[in-house]
């Protein structure tokens, strides 16, 4: 049985009116139920008629082309009725079926008429006028064809009679009157079934034009819903946003007020996480980089290399907290607590370290990563009265933020803290953070450098790589080259997918053959500590 709301619409489909999708709409909104209906009533009439003759005539052989016919008719419906039933056959076979179907009636109105002893001009009119309203109503079939089967049904019928009837009676002057008589009640039938064939296929026409704007509402709003939700998780973390969603729905529930969208931003979304390592990196000389290249340059290489750093973070099993200028730092062990977490920012520090050593190596830029790492406490979630913005807070947060800017270009730089949740999982010398920040000396903390296992196999593998790629590109400007190098990543970068895979209230959709213009504006600060 076909399937309800099976419209056979993607949505990468084109919504004009094709005659081909018009015609798998009409076939499952009105043709497969039409068909099943008329097959299941003519069924029943074949049963009944045997029932009845059984129960009436005592002598069955006299009538054997009738029982034939109503037998055949019955077991031809039946295999029909399961076949449409099922959707065994695609369209094409559907016309197959209304002809077998027309051809089974006209078949029992023949045998109907001739199975009689007494033949009569008006015989079977009314089974003919039931196959002329059957052909307009119920069979899947055009305008034309409608017209030509049941003017054939007419024209067949009062023929067949006309010479019967005057080959077994004289009285031809009555006989004239009583088969125009007929002609005019199959011109009327064919009349109004073609009234009613014209308003129905115009009736189904603006029905699927108004089913597909439905539908296309409905996908446009589902579109711009999943590219709302996908923006919301840009900025906020899943476990978070489903909170919020949940609690504005709640409040919305209970105030059945929607009018007043500012309130949802009064509610904290706070609470305190324990065991929690915090990584804060910059991009050392990124500052003097930036002031020789062009805005455009600047944009794309902070979009290319924090893609990378977003996926260096994935494989680290750290959550990015936020982007400030060339400053990137992340959390790991939220929002569920993870034993390894101080472990996974440590990693991550050194691969982003490597990361900034292969660009240096291949574009020649004068740049170095910067790392700091602590392990702590915090407080997550999401403040603010007129714009929702995701943080952590802490005193350990702040002490992050210190380690990177006392630690040493190109290293990892820990507290003790993070030294102790790393287990002996990497070997660590004296990092001297108190010589480089006072407040490291004031409140005494100890800081150590990790050693990279992976520094030793570097050197000896950078010992044998050609540095033609960098010699031959001294004219171009580091800026570039660096840009050149960074899409040669291939990272996923952040907010791709808003730009061409689904459409957007951002971007203009093409009109007249015109190509999409997108306008983007980029706002970015540094800290330049």
């Amino acid at each position: 049985m076909p399937s309800k709301g099976k419209y056979l619409i993607k949505d990468n489909e084109d919504w004009m009116i094709t005659h081909s999708l018009y015609e798998k709409y009409q076939c499952i909104s009105q043709h497969y139920p039409l068909l099943l209906i008329l097959l299941f009533v003519v069924g029943t009439a074949c049963v009944t008629l045997i029932v009845i003759f059984f129960s009436s005539y005592n002598e069955p052989s006299k009538h054997l082309a009738f029982i034939i016919a109503v037998f055949v008719a019955l077991v031809i419906f039946c295999a029909l009725y399961v076949l449409v039933y099922t959707e065994s056959f695609v369209l094409k076979w559907l016309q197959v079926f209304s002809l077998v179907i027309y051809t089974c009636l006209l078949t029992i109105g023949y045998v109907l008429i001739y199975d009689l002893n007494n033949v009569q001009t008006w015989d079977q009119v009314p089974f003919f006028l039931f196959i002329t309203f059957s052909v307009y109503t119920m069979l899947p079939l055009g305008m034309r064809s409608c017209l030509i089967i049941s003017i054939i049904s007419g024209m067949s019928h009062i023929i067949v009679i006309s010479i019967t009837v005057t080959m077994d009676t004289h009285t031809h002057g009555t006989i004239a009157f009583e088969l125009i008589a007929n002609a005019i009640i199959f011109l009327c039938g064919n009349l109004m079934g073609a009234f009613h064939k014209y308003h129905m296929l115009d009736a189904s026409r603006d029905l699927y034009s108004y089913t597909v704007k439905c539908i296309r509402v409905k996908m446009k709003l589902e579109m711009q819903k999943r590219q709302q939700e996908s923006l919301l998780l840009s900025v906020l973390p899943v476990y978070i946003s489903m909170e919020m969603k949940l609690a504005i729905q709640d409040r919305l529930k209970e105030t059945n007020d929607n009018r007043q969208p500012d309130k949802n931003f009064h509610s904290l979304y706070v609470k305190r996480h324990q065991n929690v390592s915090i990584l804060y990196a910059d991009i050392v000389g990124f500052t003097r980089l930036a002031s020789d290249c062009s805005p455009k340059e600047l944009v794309v290489m902070l979009n290319e290399l924090f893609g990378k750093f977003d996926q260096i973070a994935k494989e680290n099993e750290c959550m990015r907290i936020k982007i400030l200028g060339d400053c990137y730092y992340c959390v790991s062990g939220l929002p569920v607590s993870l034993p390894n977490n101080a472990r996974n920012c440590v990693k991550m520090g050194l691969d982003m370290c490597d990361a900034i050593k292969q660009v240096r190596e291949a574009t020649g830029a004068d740049i170095n990563m910067r790392v700091g790492v602590h392990s702590g406490n915090v407080l997550c979630g999401v403040i603010g009265l007129r714009k929702w913005q995701f943080d952590v807070w802490s005193h350990d947060v702040s002490l992050a933020n210190r380690m990177e800017s006392a630690g040493v270009p190109g290293r990892v730089h820990i507290t003790e803290a993070t030294l102790k949740h790393l287990n002996g999982a990497y070997n660590v010398e004296d990092g001297n953070g108190e010589l480089r920040d006072p407040y490291l000396k004031e409140m005494n903390i100890k800081t150590y450098l990790i050693i990279d296992p992976r520094s030793k196999e570097r050197q000896m593998q950078n010992r044998h790589i050609s540095r033609s790629r960098v010699n031959d590109g001294l004219k171009v400007r580091p800026s570039v080259r660096m840009t050149r190098y960074l899409e040669s990543w291939g990272a996923a970068r952040p907010f791709s997918h808003l730009d061409t895979s689904e459409p957007s209230t951002t971007v203009t959709p093409v009109t007249n053959g015109k190509p999409k213009r997108q306008i983007y504006i980029y706002i970015i600060t540094f800290d330049c500590s």
